[in-house]
């Protein structure tokens, strides 16, 4: 008999034989020591934590047994059957709040299904034809590199050097086969290539957080969107819809996920959180404008990657045209200014298709920013907006204050809340800065998302009064927000160290915020002269 659990560190949901139960072990990926317990008289048919990690777990082999990470299942509609693992003994679901229903109820009637304007469906019709064309281009060009190098050995060879006698012939055909086969090779690279670093993910579920279920479908109702196949959760102050699998779920339907930044739920009101939501519904409900977002945005990466990726392939090339290896600079140097030449080619089809993409983008844009302006308000629309630039900012400079405070060996334990400081502390200078950035930015060509001021005066337009006006802090939608934070911010070391940190060496962040000064750009001992 097995019996299933989670870790009460990590949370990490774990396997282990029955015959374990009351002893102590070590969580394979937190290292942290906790007790078995012991099998209920009854065992739940399908245990469920506080949140899930989707990354492959190591056997870690204890002394007796092989602790084994179960094959994560599918999202479920809310449900208090399942049980919940918190860090205190016996395990326990989460009671629904008792004002659930009343901050549920404060949704009004659904909205009306925003209308595409004659701009977009144009957008649609020539992007798709030209994000179609791009693609064929790119292997047009390098199958045509492959068929000039045929066509050399075949046909051209014999006309340049019909007797074929002496080094010369034999050297220029060895030199354009080298580079033939160089560009080919750097060209199609990216393409096999494996992300140099995927993020850890960390997903939430029905049972952690049923509150918070019931309020995003609550959203999806009142928009007409569907309901995500999955909710994950992150230390990034942005939010985010995309398919969940990739081109598999592009093809399947509305396979979807759902990305909320957890220190972007810090700083926003319930309010400005459903007015949020439902911008990121709005494009689960745009169907064939998402799909081909989707396309848009692996096409322009693929060529991205193309252009700019440069890894040790390229370095030992860059190294082989030095003067230390003249002999064979000869021939790569040659292949070096190809494959540069080609890629600048290549740029200019990547430019094409930000170009072109990027209208589209921006129009998804408008047409989501209409269904934020009906769920939260028009007015609503524009302090949310302020607030997620404040938070950006606030965020921008936090990344530098947690590298300078790990170079101390201090590893803060909240992100959101260090977050929540530098909005809290920001100056009327910096204030000033940002809004007049804010407001005087202009919308580019290849920007994919319209400026501020645009997307103002797009809401505006809409005079919507919003039809959830509840201005608590969105944090209490969480069943334990701190205990989440905690968690983020532990994927955010465990991700940027490429190793896993141990929960123990992590410190509580108000107590370094008492400990030293944080401020913009600078982290400094209380007892040091005063950096403002």
């Amino acid at each position: 008999m097995k019996i299933g659990f989670r870790c009460r560190h990590c949370h990490q949901k774990l396997t282990i034989s029955a015959s374990a139960a009351g002893t102590r072990q070590k969580c394979p990926r937190c290292l942290e020591e906790l007790v078995v317990p012991t099998p209920p008289a009854q065992p739940n048919p399908d245990p469920v934590g506080a949140t899930q990690h989707r990354d492959s777990l190591k056997d870690s082999t204890s002394s007796s047994e092989n602790w084994k990470s179960p094959v994560q299942r599918s999202l479920r509609l809310p449900s208090q059957r399942a049980e919940h693992f918190e860090r205190t003994s016996p395990l326990h679901a989460p009671e629904f709040p008792a004002d659930g229903l009343r901050i549920l109820k404060a949704f009004g009637r659904p909205i009306e299904k925003t209308e595409p304007t004659w701009a977009y469906k144009i957008a649609v019709a020539i992007v798709a034809l030209v994000m179609i064309t791009l693609p064929m281009i790119y292997f047009l060009f390098v199958g045509s590199i492959c068929y000039a190098t045929y066509w050399y050995y075949a046909h051209a060879q014999y006309q340049l050097f019909p007797t074929m006698v002496g080094p010369l012939p034999y050297f220029v055909g060895s030199a354009i086969g080298v580079i033939s086969c160089v560009v080919v090779f750097f060209l199609l690279k990216p393409i096999f290539a494996a992300p140099a670093n995927v993020a850890r993910t960390r997903s939430i579920t029905p049972q952690s957080d049923p509150m918070l279920f019931a309020f995003v479908s609550r959203v999806c109702d009142v928009v007409g969107s569907p309901f995500p196949t999955r909710i994950d959760v992150t230390y990034d102050v942005n939010a985010s819809a995309s398919f969940r699998s990739g081109l598999s779920s592009l093809l399947r339907g509305n396979d979807l996920v759902l990305t909320i930044g957890v220190p972007l739920v810090g700083a926003l009101t319930m309010r400005q959180f459903a007015g949020v939501l439902a911008h990121e519904f709005g494009h689960f409900s745009q169907g064939t404008g998402m799909r081909l977002t989707f396309i848009i945005r692996a096409i322009n990466d693929w060529f991205a990657r193309v252009v700019f990726e440069r890894d040790q392939w390229d370095k030992s090339l860059d190294m082989l045209c030095g003067p230390e290896f003249l002999p064979l600079a000869v021939i790569t140097w040659p292949a070096r200014s190809c494959v540069w030449l080609s890629r600048q080619l290549l740029r200019l089809l990547m430019n094409i298709g930000r170009l072109v993409g990027g209208f589209l983008l921006r129009e998804m844009e408008y047409d989501a920013d209409r269904y934020e302006a009906r769920v939260a308000g028009s007015d609503e629309f524009a302090r949310t907006s302020w607030r997620i630039q404040l938070a950006g900012y606030a965020w921008l400079h936090a990344q530098s204050q947690i590298s300078q405070l790990a170079e101390r060996d201090i590893l803060i334990d909240d992100v959101a809340l260090l977050v929540r400081h530098h909005i809290a502390s920001m100056s009327d200078a910096i204030i000033e800065q940002i809004q007049k950035e804010t407001t005087s930015g202009r919308s580019g060509l290849f920007d994919s998302h319209p400026c501020e001021s645009a997307r103002f005066q797009n809401a505006a337009r809409e005079n919507a009064p919003g039809i959830f006006t509840l201005d608590e802090d969105a944090k209490n939608l969480f069943a334990d927000f701190e205990s989440m934070a905690k968690n983020v911010t532990w994927d955010l070391y465990c991700q940027y160290l490429r190793r896993t940190v141990k929960r123990n060496t992590l410190q509580d962040t108000q107590s370094v915020l008492m400990r030293y000064r944080i401020g913009v750009g600078t982290v400094r001992p209380w007892n040091e002269p005063d950096y403002y």
